[in-house]
């Protein structure tokens, strides 16, 4: 699977998920904060390599469990790259397969009304799988998020 070949500057603020990969090849270069991949000061080359990286960490999520795209980032060595993953995201082919209805902001609400099909097919698709909701498009992150947190919780004391 190849990412598109246009040069893009700017990945779009809300994620994406509605576009298709072009299957030419191509390097990209997007806007971005530090992190593996990085060229000139704030940039990162979003090549094949980035978004092979990407969507490798997309495969991993499992059913019932959300992940951001900052996370999606991180686990692919880009950190602070999530809007590039949202310009990653929003090229997948459905012929795919990748469940890029299970990466969400940080604030894990669903992705905007023209990816997926729709608000309701992305919430179809997740309570399909477990996936509960905390209102009409906030999803219980505590609960699904992917991978769960490796921090303690706070045990009270009763004090």
């Amino acid at each position: 699977m190849r990412a598109g070949g246009l040069n893009f500057r700017e990945a779009p603020e809300d994620g994406g998920h509605a576009g298709a990969a072009p299957e030419s090849g191509g390097a990209h270069t997007a806007q971005a904060g530090t992190g593996a991949g990085t060229g000139k000061a704030g940039l990162i080359d979003m090549d094949e390599a980035f978004y092979e990286r990407v969507y490798a960490q997309v495969r991993q999520v499992p059913p019932g469990t959300v992940c951001t795209y900052g996370t999606i980032a991180e686990l692919a060595g880009y950190p602070r790259a999530a809007r590039e993953v949202g310009l990653a995201m929003s090229r997948v082919q459905r012929a795919w397969n990748l469940p890029c209805h299970r990466i969400v902001n940080a604030k894990g609400t669903l992705a905007p009304s023209y990816a997926f099909g729709g608000k309701a097919n992305q919430r179809k698709l997740l309570e399909d799988e477990g996936v509960t909701f905390l209102d009409e498009d906030t999803i219980d992150m505590k609960r699904h998020r992917w991978p769960p947190s490796n921090e303690p919780e706070q045990l009270s004391l009763g004090i």
